[in-house]
């Protein structure tokens, strides 16, 4: 039997970047594009002489990346390739790898430059870069040939990753519902039966699939994470602080939330079990998670 290998993120990677278009495809080519990296205080001590070295190689989860295909179209080609191949981001094991310029650390934050990183990535480990070590001339790049001087000009297009969400094609027609003469009684209802199961739960409160921020607007202390850009936009209008991200693959620490609601949400994911696991994972010992269900045998359902 293969053996699993589980892998815990050291931090978040915080960029300008919220959604895969237009995203260099690599860091040589967002020169001067600066981001940050949030260290989990458990792993801040391990940050020591770190600020000596210029560049650092910043490996981490592609965590809104594809299903994998053995076969892939890159971005520099229209053939497919094999995907050990290439640099695209939809692997068996979806890990990244990019050279950052490193500015200044302070405490557990890192300021960098050169990101060509989505906002909200996880981080799984820091090595420094040394030329001695990682530089080597190469005689040979393979199907790249002829090709890298497109590189400068190339963006990402998003096909590695999920990006038809029916939440970004429907946004406001979901969001509306909320305030008709069918979704009001409802959704009033449904706030009259929340809000007093979160009033005396601990905080932080996560709210996972936070949508437009219906729920998470009425609640003190409280972040939304979903994978709908469009959604987040108006739920951070709603005064909800929001984080682009997937429930199966949540980018904070373990033990970080007292409160994690799932509001008719679990319904709609692809691995409803990976959501709990995670939910579980970054709930503290004393804190209650909060579902939301519609029965399948309902008229609703």
């Amino acid at each position: 039997m293969r053996p699993t290998i589980i892998y815990r993120p050291i931090g978040t990677i915080h960029s300008p970047f919220k959604e895969p278009h237009d995203t260099p495809i690599q860091s040589v080519c967002a020169t001067d594009i600066e981001g940050t990296v949030e260290i989990f205080p458990e792993y801040s001590e391990g940050l020591a002489d770190l600020e000596g070295f210029s560049h650092i190689i910043l490996l981490y989860h592609f965590h809104l990346s594809k299903e994998f295909s053995l076969k892939v179209k890159p971005y520099l080609d229209e053939q497919l390739r094999g995907v050990f191949a290439t640099r695209a981001p939809a692997r068996p094991n979806a890990i990244g790898m990019s050279i950052v310029r490193l500015v200044k650390i302070e405490g557990g934050k890192l300021y960098i430059r050169d990101v060509d990183i989505l906002e909200g990535t996880p981080l799984l480990d820091i090595k420094p870069y040394v030329p001695e070590f990682d530089s080597r001339n190469a005689d040979k790049i393979g199907w790249l040939s002829g090709r890298i001087d497109e590189l400068p000009e190339t963006r990402d297009d998003g096909r590695f990753y999920y990006r038809t969400n029916i939440f970004d094609l429907l946004t406001d027609k979901y969001d509306a519902w909320y305030d008709s003469d069918e979704g009001r009684p409802l959704y009033e209802s449904e706030l009259r039966c929340l809000l007093p199961l979160v009033e005396d739960s601990p905080k932080p409160i996560l709210e996972i699939g936070v949508g437009t921020g219906r729920f998470a607007m009425h609640l003190p202390d409280v972040i939304g994470i979903d994978p709908s850009l469009n959604a987040l936009k108006i739920a951070e209008k709603r005064g909800v602080k929001t984080v682009h991200g997937c429930g199966e693959n949540l980018p904070f620490e373990d033990k970080s939330f007292g409160c994690i609601l799932i509001v008719v949400t679990l319904c709609f994911v692809k691995d409803p079990l990976a959501v709990l696991r995670e939910a579980k994972r970054v709930l503290k010992s004393d804190g209650s998670i909060i579902i939301g269900l519609i029965p399948r045998d309902s008229s609703w359902g």
